[in-house]
């Protein structure tokens, strides 16, 4: 995950050389190199379709595989490439959006014209990181659909079952659960539901896995077992071999409804395996196992761990080994013991008392597996969605017995009942009565902890990482038998007790000072920092009801920073894509001071002019006037008085003593030239240009950047957006005057740390995470690290 780039494949064999000379002397540097060149011949293999240029029409031909969202007029689904423009191995898939589609469904093969698009995304700090995602589910561009011909119509069984499914299942309140639990299919989780299945910790028993293929493996075997034995007794080992191979059957069914996840596919590797080491009569470990599942997991699919499901599995696997070792040796310990072995001949008469050691055996090794789980998934859970369930425990406790032992036997023998009713051409229609009856204490769980306030715990990138430190830390100290190494361990709880004293107690205030232009697509949302309190200048678009990037990207960038504190939030003007996401962002964080020169209702997602007094949030306007904040200056230029459109746009100088910041919105030449004209050249000057509109050749005048003499110019744009920003005439002014430019939509989040005289530039692709998959662009082309 933190390479920084992939190897070119005319270097390919050269690593193969090297892999084979070092295998037996240095296997860990040869083991390296093999994963880099086998992952390096992975995504070659999989970007290897054939494509026009980026903004032309392209012809495919490919099945859809998933619908993954939709509306009143469109959809988004996606579709594996098959034909002339199919990769063959891996399956390369892309993600389209349709709008105003016909009748889709999964397994039908299309012809379609699309417009294909690449799959860079935006990349912040605390965001959520679609390009990863993409590349872990072998997506490999998305695209438009503009027209598409049905060739052939032939779902998979699966398909076909889960369309019976889903209208069955749909009239019972858990219905939605339930065919997450028995098909593996998660279309009608609702937002909410998933809020509530992401605050309580219960997801994992959603997502088919490790735990459910184990029940149904044990389940199986043991009604296998129970059966032939009694009807066929014999003293071969053939009834044994008969029950694994049915428990295995059953165990790869229930993984193809799953759809073969990476989580289903590693527990079934194992299950598979250890049925093979028991026909064999070859005795393994468990750690054996789980290596041999993980090695071809990675063999088949490399890219899986970019995934939250893969880290979350494994991690999971390996907490319950060593915990069960753990236990195998403290039980061996003992039994070893003299005088526990005087003690259990002791007790050999008395049967009752062994049980209720055995049940208090049990559920003291349950504890300690879900505490340990808890804390292990929850530092995984943490780095990957910058947040932790702190109710898990209990749920967990709570709700795995519950669907170990009653919910998943009954509501799988529930679907073996449909199934059987519906090959007869019976009604099946109160065939899950019983399984939605059982399904009742688990939303009743999920309601509680939803409307637990606290049931969530966001966490800052500082607090995650003395975590993940003090954990490391801990498992360490509980290991090490030695005085002197506990001691000295100990140290790595520092950072965990030094954040949480900073936190209770207010910090010392600090002159440093962070400027953060947000990567959010063509609009503009920058983050003033000083001492864990902000100012946020205008909020990037939304779009319809459901998405915002104040929502997406602004809120988690707070949250990753650790800042609880939004002072001012500054609107420059109503346009979306500056002010779209003030709705939000008041509502989330009530007392913020806002300016601006418009007015917007709090409760409605439009912004409004015409609202009336009272349901207008109270604002200040943007009149030219200086505020100080902290050890900043806040010097407002323009307007003098308001205007709309983007020459209304509020023009912000924020400095300290050594450095200064000049937001301009979406001012244009006119603006430009009266600001060089009626302002005093000492209130124009900045260290740090954020470019008027974007970049757009109707402004950035060569009269205004010889006023502002910027070091460091930022383009607020989106990736190969249709404007064309920043336009290269403009580019070409400030190259000419040797002023250092970064673009959010190629480099990412840009922030700006200025410290005692001096001033650093990071970039996320670059600097915060400059990894291979980061730096992926135009369809698959890795974008020059220089």
């Amino acid at each position: 995950m933190f390479w920084p780039s992939l190897v070119s494949l005319y270097i390919l064999p050269f690593v193969i050389v090297v892999v084979i000379t070092a295998c037996r002397r240095f296997p860990f540097i040869a083991g390296s190199l093999l994963a880099i060149g086998w992952s390096s011949v992975f995504y070659s293999l999989l970007m290897s379709w054939n494509i026009n240029e980026p903004g032309k029409t392209l012809k495919i031909e490919g099945e859809i595989v998933s619908l993954v969202s939709s509306n009143r007029d469109w959809i988004s689904a996606d579709l594996v490439l098959l034909g002339a423009n199919s990769s063959h191995m891996p399956a390369a898939k892309l993600r389209l959006f349709w709008k105003q589609p016909p009748l889709v469904s999964v397994g039908q093969r299309w012809q379609l014209t699309i417009k294909p698009k690449p799959i860079t995304s935006i990349l912040n700090q605390g965001g959520f990181n679609q390009q990863r995602y993409f590349l872990a589910q072998h997506i490999v561009a998305k695209g438009t659909v503009i027209s598409g011909q049905l060739i052939a119509n032939s779902p998979s069984y699966r398909s076909r079952l889960i369309a019976k499914l889903k209208p069955v299942l749909e009239s019972y309140a858990s219905g939605d659960l339930l065919l997450a639990l028995i098909a593996g299919d998660k279309s009608l989780i609702s937002d909410s539901r998933w809020q509530q299945l992401r605050v309580s910790g219960a997801g994992h028993l959603f997502a088919i896995s490790g735990l459910h293929l184990s029940v149904v493996f044990a389940w199986l075997l043991l009604l296998a077992r129970t059966a032939l034995y009694r009807v066929l007794p014999v003293n071969s080992r053939r009834n044994w071999a008969i029950c694994l191979l049915i428990s295995a059957v059953g165990a790869v069914c229930y993984a193809y409804l799953a759809g073969f996840s990476v989580s289903t596919q590693r527990a079934l590797i194992m299950l598979l395996g250890f049925i093979l080491f028991s026909v064999l009569s070859r005795h393994s470990s468990s750690w054996e196992r789980l290596l041999y599942a993980l090695f071809i997991i990675l063999l088949l699919d490399p890219f899986c761990i970019l995934s939250a499901s893969f880290w979350l599995s494994f991690t999971a696997l390996v907490i319950i080994l060593l915990t069960l070792s753990r236990f195998a040796k403290l039980n061996t310990g003992l039994s070893t013991s003299p005088n526990q072995i005087q003690q259990s001949t002791a007790e050999s008469t008395n049967g009752n008392k062994r049980l209720r050691d055995k049940v208090y055996n049990g559920i003291k090794m349950f504890w300690a597996l879900q505490w340990r789980l808890i804390v292990a998934l929850g530092v995984i859970q943490a780095i990957f969605f910058a947040g932790t369930s702190v109710v898990s425990v209990v749920v967990n406790m709570l709700l795995v017995p519950w669907f170990s032992f009653i919910l998943i036997p009954l509501s799988l023998f529930s679907l073996i009942c449909f199934m059987f009713f519906n090959l007869f051409g019976l009604s099946a229609t109160s065939v899950f009565d019983l399984a939605a009856l059982l399904m009742e204490p688990v939303l009743w769980v999920l309601s509680i902890t939803g409307d637990f306030r606290y049931s969530w715990l966001l966490l800052s990138d500082d607090l995650i990482a003395a975590a993940i430190i003090a954990c490391i830390g801990c498992f360490l100290l509980i290991n090490s038998r030695s005085t002197l190494w506990r001691l000295a361990l100990s140290v790595m709880l520092l950072p965990l007790l030094l954040h949480i004293g900073m936190t209770l107690f207010s910090p010392q205030l600090n002159k440093r000072w962070q400027v953060h232009v947000l990567d959010v697509g063509q609009g503009l949302s920058v983050v003033i920092e000083q001492n864990k309190r902000a100012i946020v200048y205008d909020t990037g678009a939304r779009y319809g009801q459901d998405f915002s990037y104040a929502a997406r990207v602004l809120e988690p960038f707070l949250i990753s920073k650790g800042i609880r504190q939004l002072d001012i939030l500054i609107l420059s003007h109503s346009d979306n894509d500056h002010a779209g996401g003030a709705n939000y962002i008041v509502d989330r964080y009530p007392d913020v001071k806002v300016i601006a020169d418009f007015h917007f209702q709090r409760t409605n997602s439009s912004l409004d002019r015409q609202s009336t007094p009272a349901t207008r949030h109270l604002i200040n306007d943007c009149r030219p006037k200086q505020i100080k904040w902290q050890s900043l200056s806040l010097d407002f230029i323009a307007p003098k008085e308001p205007s709309k459109g983007n020459n209304g746009s509020c023009v912000l100088r924020v400095s300290s003593a050594e450095h200064s910041l000049l937001l301009t919105g979406d001012i244009e030449k006119p603006v430009e030239q009266a600001l060089v004209a009626t302002i005093q050249p000492k209130w124009l000057q900045s260290s740090i240009l954020i470019a008027p509109h974007h970049g757009s050749n109707t402004s950035s005048s060569a009269e205004f950047i010889d006023a502002v003499m910027p070091q460091v110019t930022v383009f607020a744009t989106g990736f190969n957006n249709r404007y064309g920003f920043p336009r290269e005439e403009v580019v070409e002014r400030y190259r000419q005057r040797e002023i250092e430019m970064v673009t959010t939509g190629i480099d990412g989040q840009v922030s700006v740390l200025f410290n005692q005289g001096t001033m650093k530039l990071n970039t996320y692709r670059t600097d915060f995470a400059p990894f291979w998959y980061n730096r992926v662009f135009r369809f698959g082309q890795m974008q020059n690290p220089e």
